[in-house]
């Protein structure tokens, strides 16, 4: 097995293993909203540039898409063809099951983003990447690769990522000042643990073995420029979107704990 196999195995089994926490959780919470027609759970200020962009008519890939709740919602506000794409095969199970209960049409597919099919290619007009994917991503170059060959000559990749910053701060499970920085800004070697993912309902189990990189914004900006990516929009926000970084949204100064970025290719 080559050691990007070895990451994005590692955190398939450690997402398969969390899955059920989450569901647990939030199943009913989701149940209960996407049974309402044309649900988005989308919030400024991540909707206004949604709008701004336009997603109707336009076919969609939601890479790291996880249960799908914001593929559905990019579905319900007017995209046209939307597939989800995620390395979790329980993550897939989920959002399959619930668009299929509540007839929205969107279709789900387990891959490792890496090893997306060359059918894919040049079939979407965008590319949405929600806050948490880039940071299980072993090989942020050969990722955005992969975002450049799905668009088409005119496509659009539309990111809402948790900020390099916020990787620098105590996360909410700390008894650290949520101001002080306990992490480095540049990190070569990802972060290996075994904590718990359950982000939602807050359950502690003994988690398997997980791969996180830390990725600076020049990391983030190099890749989509060296993969023909021309950046039309970029801003910061003090919004945590990690569901991970409360206590350092409320600490009482504004700091970025989130971006949008929209580049197209060039």
């Amino acid at each position: 097995m080559d050691t990007l196999k070895k990451y994005t195995q590692a955190n398939r089994a450690a997402w398969n293993q969390a899955m059920p926490f989450h569901q647990k959780a939030h199943s009913e919470k989701w149940d209960a909203c996407f049974s309402q027609q044309g649900f988005s759970v989308f919030k400024q200020p991540e909707l206004g540039q949604l709008n701004t962009l336009g997603v109707k008519g336009k076919n969609v890939a939601h890479l790291c898409c996880n249960n799908g709740i914001e593929l559905m919602s990019l579905k319900n506000m007017g995209a046209a063809n939307c597939v989800g794409f995620d390395i979790a095969d329980e993550a897939i199970k989920e959002a399959t099951s619930r668009t299929k209960r509540y007839n929205i049409n969107c279709r789900f597919e387990r891959f490792d983003i890496y090893d997306i099919p060359a059918r894919y290619n040049a079939a979407f007009d965008m590319v949405y990447i929600s806050a948490g994917c880039l940071g299980w991503m072993p090989d942020l170059d050969l990722f955005f690769k992969k975002v450049s060959a799905l668009l088409n000559d005119t496509g659009v990749v539309f990111i809402h990522e948790i900020h390099p910053v916020a990787e620098m701060l105590p996360d909410d499970n700390s008894n650290d000042d949520p101001l002080k920085i306990t992490e480095p800004y540049f990190k070569s070697e990802p972060y290996e643990e075994n904590c718990s993912l359950d982000y939602v309902g807050r359950e502690d189990y003994s988690a398997n073995t997980q791969y996180w990189f830390v990725w600076t914004m020049a990391n983030i900006i190099t890749a989509l420029i060296s993969n023909g990516f021309n950046i039309r929009q970029f801003a910061e926000y003090p919004h945590d979107v990690s569901a991970n970084h409360r206590n350092n949204q409320n600490a009482g100064i504004a700091i970025p704990l989130s971006y949008i970025l929209c580049a197209h290719k060039a």
